[in-house]
């Protein structure tokens, strides 16, 4: 089974494995450390699976109805139909209602997460009231980033977390991790104060494809087989994106990003409140997911 990014193989031999982090065996300053070190927290079944599965089955649902998963609809395989525009008038305030399912809010802002970040803040944490859940069907990936120029207008302290909710083996899009990339100065100079959405002139994806990345950098693309409920967790200058969803058996893969912070550092109203505006100020319309399953993604 392969990992393709925008239609090129990854090399085996430039794959690597995400390392586990035992969330019940580590103390608090142990999982500090080991994001400080690795760049990254890699968290299996962090959230309930029977609550990943309501969420899941929840979103699933209203996707059929707009006949862009077939039926029955628990599967999650992609139509490439939509009826979304037709019913829907607008994409944004469609997306913004199913980002608000109650099922997956539970998880995203939920007790379990917070309690992990509270941990790894030393003090209390708050969630994003602005989620990104993707529905990512085939020939979509996300290009290589890294999160500072996005989410760091207000405070440094702000961490991502990718979580899990369906099956994703390598060919149905992965996340992966460039290793040691959250100490590349010259990534960090290159986006440290950059923000998307003021800095119009820069873009906030790395223009060079991962495969050349990583082999000028003399390092690991680290990924995993991952399974519903676990949990990737990574800082604002980890470069990351994902493979290719090229899977034969058309499934989508459902993932979602929240970002948390300290609860004490100032907070972005882009992301916080009552129906927050996002990166741009267009809120749930800008996101890629806000198009249906079958039409093509922007890039940054």
């Amino acid at each position: 089974m392969d990992a393709l990014i925008n239609g090129i193989k990854v090399p085996h031999e430039l794959l690597g494995d995400l390392k586990e982090t035992y969330l019940g065996e580590s103390d608090d300053t142990s999982l500090r450390n080991s994001l400080e070190q690795d760049g990254y927290l890699f968290l299996k079944n962090v959230i309930d699976p029977e609550k990943i599965i309501r969420a899941r089955n929840d979103i699933f649902k209203t996707l059929n109805e707009v006949r862009e998963l077939k039926d029955p609809f628990s599967d999650g395989i992609a139509s490439g139909e939509s009826i979304r525009d037709q019913i829907h008038k607008d994409r944004g305030v469609f997306w913004e209602n199913v980002s608000s399912t109650k099922s997956l809010r539970d998880i995203t802002n939920g007790n379990v997460l917070e309690s992990v970040f509270t941990r790894i803040f030393g003090s209390s944490a708050k969630g994003f009231d602005f989620i990104f859940l993707r529905a990512v069907a085939d020939g979509k990936f996300t290009a290589m980033h890294c999160d500072a120029g996005f989410f760091t207008r207000k405070t440094e302290k702000v961490l991502t977390c990718w979580l899990v909710f369906t099956d994703i083996t390598i060919d149905k899009g992965p996340l992966f991790i460039i290793e040691g990339s959250h100490k590349y100065k010259d990534i960090f100079q290159q986006f440290k104060g950059f923000d998307v959405d003021l800095n119009k002139n820069k873009k906030a994806t790395i223009d060079k494809h991962p495969v050349q990345f990583a082999q000028e950098r003399n390092t690991k693309i680290l990924t995993a087989e991952f399974k519903p409920g676990d949990a990737l967790i990574f800082g604002m200058y980890t470069v990351h994106g994902t493979f290719e969803n090229h899977a034969k058996d058309k499934k989508i893969r459902l993932t979602c990003d929240v970002r948390y912070q300290p609860e004490n550092e100032p907070q972005d109203p882009r992301y916080f409140g009552h129906k927050p505006t996002g990166t741009t100020g267009a809120g749930y319309a800008e996101l890629n997911s806000a198009r249906p399953l079958n039409e093509d993604w922007h890039t940054r």
